[in-house]
């Protein structure tokens, strides 16, 4: 959470959101993922190019919990 607000805006619980630049982002997913157990944790990263089309990446080996999320 500490490393998310150095990067992000908390919006509730566990979800963080803002603009990052591309160099930024690819920075915070390597700290991510230094200090997440990629097994035990979910870290979904979520890209918007436009308010219609996103990407979605998930960092950590965890089942996707949002595979029943129709797009």
């Amino acid at each position: 959470m500490k490393l998310a607000r150095r990067y992000l805006h908390h919006v509730q619980k566990s979800v963080f959101e803002g603009e990052l630049t591309s160099a930024k982002l690819a920075k915070l997913e390597v700290e991510i993922l230094s200090i997440v157990d990629k097994n035990r944790d979910s870290v979904i990263i979520y890209t918007f190019e436009n308010s219609v089309n996103f990407k979605r990446k998930i960092l950590t080996n965890v089942k996707d919990i949002t595979s029943n999320i129709l797009e």
